[in-house]
């Protein structure tokens, strides 16, 4: 590694070549020196990916391809290995940065520097003037949301704490990254990001928005946002994070309403035809907690982060909470 090398951007892509192009096209453009940053491109042994051919097209960027599909969790955990810099940058190949998305990141790291996480600003790449995330916020029974979803841009939005980072685009510092052992690959995909910053925060990081750090997001562009596999995934592993991560004072305050916003959206899922689907996805996350007790065991061991603390960083407004309200915390010294 190069004392200039500092940004190791990773994507991981799975059936993604229709946007993959204007994703690295965009990456290469950075008003950044290209000797401060690495391209990895992990691919997650996708039908419509030529290896040889991606490496024909953009040298300077380093490809690699799975035999299996290992899912989001664990792609992004090997490649991570693979990386160099000691922060690392992880973009969806349906996120397209701005060209001075990763100068804005730098400067964050300069201006706070007792922050090891970032989340960028995702913009709609689909409806312009819209938002399409301002970081991840948990709402008050245990439900991580993307802040700010399908909201108009606001006209001021400074930076502030957010609750984690969406895994579409963000920073963390790579000893953070080995600190946390990465992603938990029991996820597989859906939640992973969330709780990942959950552990974080757990151990007492904090996560800033870094609204002058930008991307255009399509969002769901391989695998839907309601799919039959993102319904699935997205049940059981919010389950799993609120029970692995949250501590016994504030569960006590939060495990009735998190079973009954449930049980509601179950309902919901039921009258449009998924509620076979949702009522398996809750069997398996509850028939399998064997592993999850003792994930939780370790993390509440080396929890630092006091429970009147946490409670203050979850989302409390109702009107923030069923409208995806964005809410950026004011900074703390």
């Amino acid at each position: 590694m190069t004392d200039r090398l500092k940004f190791s951007i990773i994507v991981v892509s799975y059936n993604s070549s229709a946007y993959l192009p204007r994703c690295l096209e965009a990456l290469q453009a950075q008003t950044l020196p290209r000797a401060t940053y690495e391209i990895l491109v992990v691919d997650n042994a996708s039908t419509d990916f030529e290896l040889d051919a991606w490496r024909d097209r953009y040298p300077t960027i380093r490809f690699e391809q799975f035999e299996d599909n290992l899912g989001f969790a664990v792609a992004n955990n090997r490649a991570a290995q693979m990386a160099s810099a000691p922060w690392l940058v992880l973009i969806n190949p349906d996120a397209f940065a701005h060209a001075d998305m990763l100068q804005a990141l730098q400067g964050a790291v300069s201006d706070y520097p007792a922050v090891s996480m970032f989340s960028a600003l995702q913009l709609s790449a689909n409806h312009a003037g819209k938002l399409d995330g301002a970081g991840d916020g948990m709402m008050a029974f245990g439900f991580n949301y993307r802040m700010g979803y399908g909201h108009d841009m606001p006209q001021s939005l400074p930076v502030g704490e957010v609750f984690s980072a969406c895994g579409a685009a963000m920073m963390i510092r790579r000893d953070l990254f080995e600190r946390l052992n990465g992603f938990d690959e029991d996820f597989y995909i859906y939640c992973e990001d969330a709780d990942l910053g959950y552990r974080a925060r757990l151990l007492g990081e904090r996560c800033l928005l870094i609204p002058q750090a930008r991307v255009d997001h399509i969002g769901s562009a391989t695998l839907g946002a309601r799919s039959d596999f993102a319904l699935r995934y997205g049940y059981r592993n919010r389950l799993w994070m609120y029970l692995k991560n949250t501590p016994w004072p504030v569960m006590i305050l939060t495990l009735m309403p998190h079973i009954l916003m449930t049980i509601a959206v179950m309902i919901k899922d039921a009258l449009s035809g998924k509620g076979v689907i949702a009522g398996a996805a809750i069997w398996e996350a509850l028939t399998n907690l064997g592993h999850i007790r003792r994930k939780r065991r370790d993390i509440q061991t080396t929890r630092r982060l006091k429970s009147l603390r946490l409670l203050k960083l979850l989302t409390w407004n109702p009107g923030k909470i069923t409208g995806r309200g964005i809410d950026v915390k004011e900074m703390r010294q």
